[in-house]
C-alpha cells in the first residue's frame, strides 16, 4: 500500500454511506418487491423451484438483462482502465473480445440443457445422472472452487477500490459490508430477487457509464475527440510502451494486450461454463427466451468496457503526471496500478467528487450483482448436490429452502473473510486475474461436452481436467523460472507464465477427453437424463401425485390462483408481463413439473443450429476478423480513432436502451398489475374511510 495513504478522494462518509446505506435500501426495497409479486402475481420465493430457477419462466429482456448483469464486475470496470493505461489503446478491444464468445457458448450450452434436462437445477445433477458419484465429487469441488474463486475476486478488487475512494476506508471494513444487504433480500426472494435487482443494477449501471464516459469526453480538459487524439499523439511521443509498434499508445499491434485478452478469454471461459449461476439463469428462462437472451447480452457486452478503456483508459495516459492528478507530484505506484485505481483518479481530476461517488455507486452494484448470483449458485449446489444427493434424498420443500437459506448466509461470510485473507497474503487484482483460471479452466471443455457430445466417456470426462490441472500450474511454474529465474509472487504475476498455464489449463483437457473417449468408445441414451425426476416434492407431498391427494385448502388456494390469473389475463390482454412468460399458467402443474413455455424437439434443434452459429460468428468476428488486420505495423489516423471511439458510445447508447429499458416496457402490464393491486388495496381504501 506504499504511496497511496496520503491519498483520499472522497469521505469515509460516502464508503459507508453506500455499503451500509445503499445496501440498505436495496434490501428494503427486494424484499418489498418479492412481497408484491407474491400478492399480486402469485410468485411463491417458499417454493424450492421459485427460488431456485424462477419457475423456469423468465422472458427474453429480463433474461439479458441478468446475464449483462452477472457479467458486469467491479473489476471489469476497474481493469479496462488499467489494461488500456499499461498497454495501450487495443487493450479496450481486448478486454470486450475477451467477454462476448464465452456467453455465445452458454447460449448453446442453454438450449441443449433445455432440450436434454429441462428439469435441472445445477450442471452438476448432469455430470451424476450421466457420469455417477466420483465424476460428481470431482466436478463439485470444481464448481465450488470456481464461485469462490470468482466471488472473491470481485470483492477484493471492489474493496481496494472502495478503500481508495472512500477516504482510505480499511478495505477489510468494506469487504466484510459488501455481502451485508445482499444477504437479505437473496435469502427472502431467491433467484427471482436476484434477477429484478440485477435489472435495476444494470439500468444505474449504464446510465452512469454513459454520463461518466460522455462527460470526460467532453470536458475541457480533453476536449473531444480530437482533443483526445491530439493527447495522445503528444503523449506518445513521451512514453514508449514495450511490445507496442515502434512503443505507441495507438497501435493495434500490442503484445501486452494480445497476450492480455487471451489470458482473459481462458479465465472467463471457467467463469461462465463452470459457473453454475450461469448455468440457473438458463434453466431459469423459458425456453423460447434462452438463446435471445444469452445473444443479446453477449452482442451488447462490449458497451461496459469498450468505451470506458478507450476514452478514460486514454484520459489516465494524457493526465498522469499533470497537476491535479490525485498522486501530483509523484508517480503510480505499482499497487496502485495493478489494484485499479486508475479509474477513480481519473474520475476524481476531471469530474471531481460526483463522478468519484458516481463511481463508488456502480462498483457495489456491480461487486453485489455478482455476490448475490453466486449466493443463489452455492445455495442450490449445497441443497440439491449435498444434502439432497448425499443426507436425505427424500428432502422436501421446506428442508430444501431451510437448506438454501442456510447456503446464502454461509457462502456470503465465508467468501468475506476468505476475501480477507487474500488481502492480508498481499494479492492484488491483477495477479489474482492471471493466477485463477489455472484452477477454474480444466473443467470447462469436458462439461461442454457432457451436455452436447454423446461420445464422452465417464474415464475422459474424469482424467481430463485432473490432468489439466496438474500441467497447466507446472507450466506456470516452470515458466515463470524459465523467464524470471525464480518463482515469486511477482515473477508468477507476469503475463507469459499466465498466458502459456492458461491456455495449457483450458485446452489441454479436451484434448485428453476425445483421445480417451475414442480409445474406449460408447455412446450416451441423452433419455436417460429425460426421465430423471429432478423436482422437489412439496411439503407432505410427492411429485408423481395428483390434485386429489392435496388438502382442500391446498385445491382451494390452487383454484383461487388460476381465477385470479384468468382475470389478470382478461384485465390486460396479455399472457408475458415483466419479462416472465405466464402462458398456459398453472400454478400446480408448474410447481409439480417445472415446465411452462416448453419447446417442441424441432424448435429446441433450431435454436441448437442457431446457438452454435453464433458462438462461430462472435468467436470469428472478435479474435479474427475484428483484431488481426490491426496486427501490423500501423498507427491509428485521426478519423480511425474518431470512428473507434464514436462507435463505442452509439454500442454504450444502444445497450441502455435494449438491456436496460426495454425490460420496462415488456414488463409494463405486471408493473401495472402490481401498482393496480397497490392503488385499490391500501390507497383507494384508506381514502374511502
Amino acid at each position: 500500500m506504499s504511496g497511496t495513504e496520503s491519498v483520499s478522494l472522497l469521505g469515509q462518509g460516502a464508503g459507508f454511506g453506500v455499503l451500509v446505506g445503499v445496501g440498505a435500501v436495496f434490501a428494503g426495497g427486494m424484499i418489498l418487491t418479492t412481497k408484491l409479486l407474491q400478492k399480486y402475481l402469485h410468485e411463491n420465493a417458499n417454493s424450492t423451484e421459485t427460488f431456485s430457477v424462477a419457475n423456469r419462466s423468465v422472458g427474453t429482456f429480463l433474461s439479458a438483462s441478468a446475464v449483462y448483469s452477472s457479467w458486469s464486475w467491479a473489476t471489469e470496470l476497474l481493469w479496462v482502465s488499467t489494461m488500456v493505461y499499461s498497454y495501450g489503446i487495443q487493450a479496450s478491444y481486448y478486454y470486450g473480445a475477451g467477454l462476448a464468445v464465452q456467453i455465445a457458448v452458454m447460449s448453446m450450452i442453454g438450449i441443449h440443457a433445455k432440450k436434454k434436462i429441462p428439469n435441472a437445477h445445477t450442471f452438476l445433477e448432469i455430470v451424476e445422472l450421466r457420469y455417477g458419484r466420483a465424476n460428481h465429487l470431482l466436478y463439485l469441488f470444481l464448481g465450488l472452487a470456481n464461485n469462490l474463486l470468482s466471488c472473491s475476486s470481485m470483492i477484493l478488487g471492489a474493496s481496494g477500490a472502495i478503500s481508495i475512494i472512500a477516504g482510505n476506508l480499511h478495505p477489510v471494513a468494506s469487504t466484510m459490508l459488501i455481502p451485508f444487504g445482499v444477504l437479505l433480500y437473496t435469502v427472502i426472494g431467491g433467484l427471482k430477487a436476484t434477477f429484478l435487482t440485477d435489472f435495476v443494477h444494470t439500468l444505474i449501471l449504464l446510465l452512469i457509464l454513459c454520463y461518466l464516459n460522455t462527460s470526460v469526453l467532453s470536458s475541457e480538459q480533453i476536449g473531444g475527440l480530437d482533443g483526445l487524439y491530439n493527447l495522445l499523439v503528444e503523449a506518445d511521443g513521451k512514453r514508449y510502451i514495450e511490445g507496442n509498434y515502434n512503443g505507441s499508445i495507438l497501435t493495434g499491434k500490442s503484445q501486452g494486450a494480445l497476450f492480455f485478452g487471451l489470458i482473459l478469454t481462458c479465465g472467463n471461459f471457467g467463469l461462465t461454463v463452470l459457473d453454475s449461476s450461469f448455468w440457473q439463469k438458463t434453466f431459469s428462462a423459458s425456453p423460447r427466451a434462452t438463446v435471445p437472451a444469452y445473444l443479446i447480452a453477449s452482442f451488447f457486452i462490449f458497451a461496459n468496457v469498450w468505451p470506458l478503456g478507450s476514452i478514460i483508459g486514454s484520459a489516465s495516459i494524457v493526465l498522469d503526471g499533470t497537476p491535479g492528478w490525485p498522486t501530483y507530484p509523484r508517480a503510480l505506484t505499482t499497487y496502485e496500478i495493478e489494484s485499479g485505481f486508475v479509474l477513480p483518479y481519473v474520475l476524481k481530476q476531471i469530474l471531481g467528487n460526483g463522478g468519484v461517488g458516481a463511481l463508488l455507486l456502480i462498483i457495489y452494484l456491480a461487486v453485489t450483482s455478482t455476490v448475490s448470483a453466486q449466493m443463489i449458485s452455492v445455495s442450490s449446489i449445497l441443497s440439491f448436490d449435498i444434502y439432497k444427493k448425499y443426507i436425505n434424498p427424500a428432502a422436501e420443500n421446506k428442508q430444501m429452502i431451510r437448506v438454501s437459506h442456510f447456503g446464502v448466509v454461509f457462502f456470503g461470510i465465508f467468501c468475506a473473510g476468505f476475501s480477507v485473507m487474500l488481502y492480508y497474503v498481499g494479492v492484488n487484482m491483477t495477479w489474482y486475474g492471471y493466477f485463477y483460471p489455472l484452477i477454474i479452466c480444466p473443467g470447462v471443455i469436458p462439461l461442454i461436452l457432457t451436455i452436447t457430445w454423446d461420445r464422452q466417456t465417464a474415464l475422459a470426462q474424469f482424467i481430463a481436467p485432473i490432468t489439466g490441472l496438474i500441467l497447466g500450474i507446472t507450466v506456470w511454474l516452470t515458466t515463470a523460472y524459465h523467464y524470471y529465474g525464480e518463482v515469486t509472487i511477482l515473477s508468477t504475476g507476469g503475463q507469459l507464465p499466465a498466458l502459456f498455464g492458461s491456455l495449457t489449463a483450458l485446452l489441454l483437457p479436451g484434448i485428453v477427453s476425445i483421445i480417451i473417449s475414442f480409445a474406449h468408445p460408447s455412446k450416451f441414451d441423452w433419455s436417460q437424463l429425460q426421465q430423471a425426476n429432478l423436482i422437489i416434492a412439496q411439503d407432505g407431498d410427492s411429485t408423481n401425485s395428483d390434485s386429489s391427494s392435496k388438502t382442500d385448502a391446498e385445491s382451494d388456494q390452487v383454484n383461487q390462483e388460476k381465477q385470479d390469473f384468468t382475470t389478470t389475463v382478461n384485465e390486460t390482454g396479455s399472457k408475458e408481463d415483466a419479462g416472465v412468460v405466464v402462458e398456459n399458467y398453472d400454478p400446480e402443474k408448474t410447481e409439480q413439473t417445472g415446465k411452462t413455455d416448453q419447446l417442441s424437439e424441432k424448435e429446441l434443434d433450431f435454436w441448437i443450429k442457431v446457438s452454435t452459429g453464433a458462438a462461430i460468428f462472435v468467436l470469428l468476428v472478435t479474435w479474427v476478423l475484428w483484431p488481426l488486420p490491426l496486427y501490423r505495423n500501423w498507427i491509428y489516423t485521426r478519423s480511425y480513432f474518431k470512428g473507434y471511439v464514436t462507435v463505442s458510445l452509439i454500442w454504450l447508447y444502444s445497450a441502455l436502451i435494449v438491456v436496460g429499458l426495454v425490460p420496462l416496457y415488456a414488463g409494463r402490464k405486471s408493473i401495472a398489475k402490481v401498482a393496480s393491486g397497490v392503488y385499490h388495496e391500501y390507497i383507494k381504501r384508506d381514502r374511502k374511510f
